[in-house]
């Protein structure tokens, strides 16, 4: 059976792009990998105008990055935006909130917040 996990990318910038053209570039490996299918359904980035090295459809953006945290189509948000206050802190606070997974590569905002995230995701599942 094939099962497609649907993704929000949160932040555009080095790692955020990297991450998003691998997993456009490299479906059926990670498909033959994990049986599962990477599906990109909304990205979200500070700046919609930024020139970048791919392009992306604009039925991807996603004006309000929080908007995620709510729709019931979003299996995993992936925060991609820095810093350990601000935007990345509640993007992560609101999509553990609403049961959402999250991955980041955030290592301030894990440093700071991390138990307090295991915490909100035990008491909400």
């Amino acid at each position: 059976m094939n099962q497609k996990m649907n993704i929000v990318i949160v932040g555009l910038g080095n790692i955020g792009s990297y991450f998003y053209d691998y997993l456009k570039k490299n479906k059926n490996i990670l498909f033959n990998k994990a049986n599962t299918i990477p599906n990109i359904l909304y990205v979200s980035a500070k700046s919609f105008t930024k020139k970048r090295n791919f392009s992306l459809p604009k039925k991807l953006w996603l004006k309000d990055y929080l908007s995620a945290t709510k729709m019931k189509d979003v299996d995993i948000i992936i925060e991609l935006i820095g810093g350990a206050e601000g935007p990345a802190k509640k993007l992560v606070f609101e999509a553990l909130k609403n049961k959402k997974h999250v991955i980041t590569a955030n290592k301030a905002l894990v440093a700071k917040y991390g138990d307090n995230f295991l915490k909100l995701q035990k008491k909400v599942m």
